[in-house]
């Protein structure tokens, strides 16, 4: 499934960016032949890395992992993740500046809506609603990974969920603040500082940062880090031996898409 998704992810990023801005058959032909080119360089430079990464993580769950280690590896595939995004800044910096007034106002009133919908489905649940909703999400997800849960696992989640819910209106705060970066960035498209600046937002959205906030955030990511070492720490063997399955397959496909 992985190799399925990434061999054809040049036909679907092109697809999702339709979904934000309609290109004339010019733009098109430019950001897919751009698109091409980056997808190529990704493979080589950054696939390794993320091979890498999932080595080192194997190794390390051999044993229950730290708090330590557990922050470690969220800023380590937080930064992989962004190195990932670098090799198509200039792809996508290329095609948004080639962009028209109208154009421009597509794209930003699409993100506008976007968050605008995910808000107006939560502000209809009461907090409960919101922690089992949640809840129940973070568990599918879990499971996937371990192959079942006890009830003290889904006691975790679920304590998960409630930090992720108080933090919601943060949360809200970091994407509001995000749109109104992306509109100053796209009324200055011509600037000749525009692509660095467009890596500095992507970046920031990445790693969910916002020096308004940043104090809050932080506090949320140590309670994270917390609950996941103490899921870690909760494993059986039979999870663990699930867990590491999942992660080999992963690094074997991987594998082969950089041979490819």
């Amino acid at each position: 499934m992985l190799r399925l998704g990434y061999n054809t992810l040049n036909f679907w990023i092109p697809y999702y960016v339709s979904d934000y801005v309609s290109l004339n058959s010019a733009q098109e032909r430019a950001f897919e032949t751009n698109l091409d080119l980056a997808l190529e360089q990704h493979r080589a430079k950054e696939l390794p890395k993320i091979h890498r990464l999932i080595s080192e993580l194997q190794a390390d769950l051999e044993k229950p992992l730290t708090f330590q280690q557990i922050k470690s590896y969220h800023f380590k595939f937080t930064a992989v993740g962004q190195e990932s995004a670098t090799i198509f800044i200039p792809t996508f910096s290329a095609m948004l500046r080639s962009l028209n007034a109208s154009q421009r106002n597509q794209f930003n009133k699409k993100i506008e809506d976007d968050i605008e919908k995910v808000r107006q489905e939560r502000v209809k649940l009461t907090t409960e609603q919101k922690i089992k909703k949640r809840s129940l999400d973070l568990q599918a997800k879990a499971k996937d990974w371990l192959g079942s849960l006890t009830t003290k696992q889904r006691g975790l989640l679920t304590e998960l969920a409630g930090y992720q819910v108080e933090m919601e209106p943060t949360f809200f705060s970091v994407r509001q603040h995000f749109l109104t970066d992306w509109k100053a960035l796209m009324s200055q498209q011509r600037s000749t500082q525009f692509q660095q600046q467009l890596k500095i937002t992507v970046h920031q959205l990445l790693a969910f940062e916002n020096p308004k906030v940043e104090k809050e955030l932080i506090f949320y990511l140590n309670r994270r880090f917390d609950v996941m070492r103490r899921l870690n720490h909760s494993l059986s063997d039979n999870q663990r031996e699930h867990l590491q399955g999942l992660l080999t397959d992963l690094r074997k496909d991987m594998a082969k898409l950089i041979h490819e």
